[in-house]
């Protein structure tokens, strides 16, 4: 009989595709699969899908990704399973453990009218909110739409409980009920000073105290793959450890090497994302500032350990002018690359805008002299600069980062690379081209442990095998 080789698989459920990689004990990475993560678009602008939808894309993509291992190195024991992904949405279980609702998107501005409303029967509450939570006071926290679930019908006593996307996953393959804290930090139901559920928050929205289940960290193993769900020709794959890896963001910034201290994160894909970590806790005063800055804090995955996080839709501008400018054959998009760095000075006039926090429209305004690669040159730069501008604002706040690491499918373009240095201090270019199921995988190889080692000397170790390469001009 042929020995099994020992695999651990990471799992990123993610806003536009999801994805499951197989990697090897070794940090060898065998198998990757993804699929489009299945939203329900709806013309009144809701986006929203069901929990079993998301169990069943989770499951196939486990699945397939185990036997395309198998098919590349023979057969394989499946060790660890670990799941991150996007982090407001969630699932809303009613008393018996039961799904009582649709998952609705993280985007989704359903809840809008139930902040402005609790707004206005406490006008201090925005403010006390940033300082607790770290979050502003929009509709895209988690207790917006759980508000907006209760005044639509749901019932939210108590015995119901609220698991994120990720934690809801594990749970069904067979874990426990869980709450990761950098996920929980998206929820606005976190006191940050403490890590504890807030309270007061909950009283506030009317949700019930007990509504969060108790923490776990990422990479602590919360129990073991359900027989019934192990991939066919699997041996041992019932066996699998289970955690829960965490937001998607940080478990990228592990992914790509960016572990240490003050070092920041740069994801650039639909959304041009930055995320920073700061040794240590901040405290309401400093949240608060973090919040002004157009930043938000909570937990990262690494231990003792804030994140601040930021971001602009880069990647969607960048898509739909390389699109407007017939360049998104690959052909086409490599030499618009090249004809682009050998742009100086842009022609007068020449202006593109539309980024921000939705980057919803495109603005190209531009003369008769404005050639394609001016265009696209003007559109990387741009996009850099609203990143600088971020940048500017939260050094104010807690002093400039270390080191700066980059990842994404847009950092392939030599001419994004090249605005991005511009704009960054101190930035490398990870080669790790999917550092979000990377750092899943990473951290299901922790969970096997069973603490056996500190997740920090874990981090530092697995990180020696995900050091980024500098950019070269």
């Amino acid at each position: 009989m042929t020995a099994s080789s020992d695999v651990f698989l990471g799992l990123d459920l993610g806003t536009t595709t999801s994805k499951a990689l197989v990697r090897t004990g070794d940090h060898r990475d065998i198998a990757l699969v993804e699929a489009p993560t299945p939203w329900r678009r709806h013309p009144d602008g809701r986006t929203e899908t069901s929990p079993e939808i998301l169990l069943d894309l989770a499951t196939r993509l486990i699945h397939q990704a185990t036997s395309l291992a198998e098919s590349a190195v023979g057969p394989v024991r499946v060790r660890g399973i670990a799941v991150a992904g996007l982090a407001e949405s969630g699932v809303l279980l009613d008393p018996a453990g039961r799904p009582a609702a649709p998952v609705l998107a993280w985007f989704d501005r359903r809840g809008h009218q139930q902040v402005d409303r609790l707004t206005a029967a406490n006008p201090g509450f925005a403010e006390l909110f940033a300082a607790k939570t770290g979050l502003p006071w929009d509709c895209q926290a988690s207790i917006a739409k759980l508000m907006w679930l209760r005044d639509n019908g749901q019932s939210i006593g108590p015995g119901a409980r609220w698991l994120s996307v990720p934690e809801w996953i594990v749970h069904q393959l067979g874990g426990d009920q869980v709450r990761e804290p950098s996920l929980a930090s998206r929820t606005g139901l976190i006191d940050q000073n403490t890590g504890d559920p807030w309270l007061d928050g909950l009283s506030a929205a009317g949700l019930p105290a007990g509504l969060l289940p108790p923490e776990l960290a990422a990479g602590q193993c919360a129990g073991r793959l359900r027989p019934e769900l192990a991939p066919i020709g699997s041996a041992g794959a019932a066996q699998a450890a289970l955690t829960v890896a965490g937001h998607d963001h940080p478990v990228a910034a592990l992914g790509s090497g960016a572990v240490g201290p003050d070092e920041l994160f740069n994801s650039s894909g639909t959304a041009d994302v930055v995320a920073r970590s700061l040794p240590g806790r901040l405290d309401d005063r400093q949240r608060a500032a973090v919040v002004g800055s157009g930043w938000s804090a909570g937990s990262h995955i690494l231990p003792d350990t804030t994140l601040i996080l930021a971001g602009v839709r880069g990647g969607l501008l960048l898509r739909r002018v390389l699109t407007s400018l017939g360049a998104d054959s690959p052909e086409g998009r490599a030499a618009l690359d090249r004809a682009s760095l050998a742009v100086d000075s842009l022609p007068p006039g020449l202006e593109v805008s539309g980024a921000g926090p939705t980057g919803n429209d495109v603005a190209i305004r531009f003369g008769d002299d404005a050639t394609p690669a001016a265009i696209w040159a003007a559109a990387t730069r741009y996009t850099a600069a609203e990143i600088r501008t971020l940048l500017a604002n939260i050094e104010r706040v807690v002093g400039p980062h270390r080191r700066g690491v980059a990842s994404g499918g847009w950092t392939r373009m030599e001419s994004v690379r090249a605005a991005k240095a511009s704009a960054i201090d101190n930035l490398r270019f990870s080669p790790i081209t999917q550092p979000g199921v990377t750092g899943a995988a990473l951290l299901a190889m922790h969970a096997v442990s069973d603490g056996s080692t500190a997740l920090a000397d874990f981090i530092v170790q697995a990180s020696r095998d995900t050091d980024p390469i500098a950019l070269h001009h």
